[in-house]
């Protein structure tokens, strides 16, 4: 399997599974369980299994000062991201309409990568971006149109999320430490992301009970297992990607709560989410372009051996 095919995959995968997270969040909000709880839970039976398959083959965990450094910041990035503006997002608005906001995440990386690297990306690049911008547009506004007057202040918060994740996209992708593999990546960060979640439990006096639990513990696992895939395939896709191709998987991320809210809730896909597929399909591959030219530059030339250790 060449690399263009190999990242078309990961970012279609790793996309479909976050999507599929989202779900299960509003899921067990719905259900009464706490954000806090939900993250404290997803993250810590992440790692946990993550960690204890990687030792069973032998391996530890690396806790180099880099390494340390990139689990520590990528945490705090994803809990801001996630278990703080996310989860109280959701809580308030569909699910639906919150994954319209997440597609500006791939505008952001754009759009903070160019900041840092003091160039704008290729035409091929930010014209894939364009196209899957218009993708899920074209299925994603009509639903927006459904956020009610007193949504709008939490949809408006939700723009940080957006933000946050470009943040973590351009960060990863300079700064991975040398050597480090997908599932250690995974397995450190979200160990991280458990800890920084414990404090805000104490602070907040957010509980759930035995009951709670206990009746939502199918959907606890199935939480567990799609986040602990997911952060592997993201990683796995980050390492041989740039930041705006990585960036794509917010598109996907789209489509794919559409589907689900299809599936689960009995929305309607309409005429429009085949034409949203291709444009998402589209921009993704030329993306992906960009990268491979990208990868063979760092393979003639020793001397941009920044680009190669930034994967």
């Amino acid at each position: 399997m060449n690399l263009t095919t190999k990242r078309l995959i990961l970012t279609l995968l790793a996309g479909s599974l976050v999507g599929a997270i989202f779900v299960i969040s509003k899921l067990l909000l719905g259900r009464g369980l706490s954000p806090l709880i939900v993250s404290l839970i997803q993250t810590a039976g992440a790692a946990a299994v993550l960690l204890a398959v990687q030792r069973a083959r032998g391996a530890r965990l690396p806790l180099d000062p880099a390494s340390r450094r990139f689990y520590l910041i990528a945490a705090l990035i994803a809990v801001a991201g996630s278990a703080l503006l996310g989860n109280w997002v959701l809580a308030r608005i569909p699910a639906g309409i919150f994954t319209v906001v997440v597609t500006l995440s791939p505008m952001f990386t754009s759009l903070f990568n160019a900041l840092v690297e003091r160039r704008w990306p290729s035409p091929t690049a930010m014209l894939g971006t364009g196209l899957g911008l218009l993708g899920v547009l074209l299925v994603l506004v009509p639903r927006a149109k459904a956020v009610e007057a007193e949504q709008a202040l939490a949809l408006t918060v939700a723009l940080g999320v957006p933000v946050l994740l470009a943040i973590g996209n351009v960060y990863r992708s300079r700064h991975w430490p040398t050597g480090l593999s997908a599932p250690m990546s995974s397995a450190g960060t979200m160990l991280v992301q458990a800890l920084a979640v414990l404090p805000l439990i104490a602070v907040s006096g957010q509980r759930a009970s035995v009951e709670q639990l206990a009746a939502s513990w199918p959907l606890l696992l199935a939480m567990v297992l799609v986040t602990l895939s997911a952060n592997v395939a993201a990683a796995a896709l980050q390492r041989i990607a740039d930041s705006v191709a990585y960036s794509q998987i917010g598109y996907v991320i789209a489509l794919t709560g559409v589907v689900w809210g299809a599936v689960l809730f009995g929305e309607r896909l309409g005429w429009s989410f085949v034409p949203a597929l291709a444009l998402v399909f589209a921009g993704v591959v030329l993306a992906n372009r960009r990268v491979v030219a990208a990868n063979a530059t760092v393979a003639v030339s020793p001397a941009l051996p920044a680009l190669n250790g930034a994967r």
